[in-house]
């Protein structure tokens, strides 16, 4: 089985009111053209359609965030067996197709296709991964084996993988705080570690003519490499550009979450000492 080199839509699954506003904004026409009588059926079509756009946004939105929970598991697996058995390669590409024509039915619907494209751009360019696994069946045939394009065919896939599944916890998390952050590490560092898994292996090494580095031996052996940089530093470097970059990556994320968990306990002994500066003393 091959592995896989497809993404599915990013954005699809959060739910996406600043774009619609945006989209309504830019939909929106003259109002003294509209007072001539000449454009003012055609804005209340436009109107009726984002209605119905922002109606299919909710009526989705729930559905979008499993497929895309299940999509992270089958990359994460797939990364880390270098295929996936036909059972899940059918579970696979049954998900592509719905999101696809999730992808689809949105398209139609929204008024402006132009501003549609421009704000769902990642979108559309996961879509046409799949489309890839072609040229793997060259690289098979050793036309193509060892091309730089299909190696960060994979560093794509995890990147946009994990936007989507930030999408999914944005969409699901009442408020952004702690919680959402701690989940999102833990998919960053899940994703990121089956990456490194699948560009340090030694196979990988082999293939990329490296000698005397240092591989990462299974998915235990890149989830301990993958935390330890995101928290004190890299045991050592990478050996693949692509690795290289998904570790550069990964530590400045690392940087990022403990920035903000700072932030956020300043923050609130800050508060507190504000509040206790403020109490009556009698009190």
């Amino acid at each position: 089985m091959q592995p896989l080199d497809a993404c599915a839509p990013d954005e699809v699954r959060e739910r996406r009111p600043r774009a619609l506003k945006r989209a309504v904004n830019e939909t929106r026409v003259d109002p003294r053209v509209s007072a001539a009588g000449a454009s003012a059926p055609t804005a209340a079509l436009e109107r009726e359609r984002l209605t119905l756009l922002e109606h299919v946004h909710a009526g989705l939105d729930s559905v979008m965030v499993v497929l895309s929970l299940a999509w992270i598991a089958l990359l994460v697996a797939d990364l880390v067996s270098d295929g996936l058995p036909r059972s899940l390669d059918i579970a696979f590409w049954a998900i592509w197709a719905l999101f696809v024509l999730d992808f689809a039915l949105e398209f139609s619907i929204a008024p402006s296709k132009r501003s549609y494209l421009r704000t769902h751009w990642l979108t559309a360019l996961s879509l046409t991964l799949p489309a890839l696994r072609v040229v793997r069946a060259f690289a098979a045939l050793r036309v193509l084996r060892g091309a730089r394009a299909i190696r960060s065919t994979g560093l794509l896939r995890i990147l946009t993988s994990v936007n989507r599944g930030l999408a999914s916890l944005r969409a699901t998390a009442a408020r952004r705080g702690v919680g959402y952050l701690l989940a999102a590490t833990v998919l960053v560092i899940s994703v990121g570690a089956a990456g490194m898994a699948s560009f340090e292996s030694r196979a990988s090494l082999a293939q990329e003519g490296v000698s005397g580095g240092r591989p990462l031996d299974g998915y235990a052996d890149a989830l301990w490499w993958t935390a330890y940089a995101m928290t004190t530093g890299a045991t050592h470097q990478p050996s693949t550009p692509e690795g290289r970059l998904l570790g550069w990556l990964l530590s400045l994320y690392g940087l990022a979450v403990f920035g903000y968990l700072t932030a956020t306990l300043a923050s609130h002994f800050v508060g507190r000492e504000r509040e206790d500066a403020g109490r009556d003393p009698t009190d």
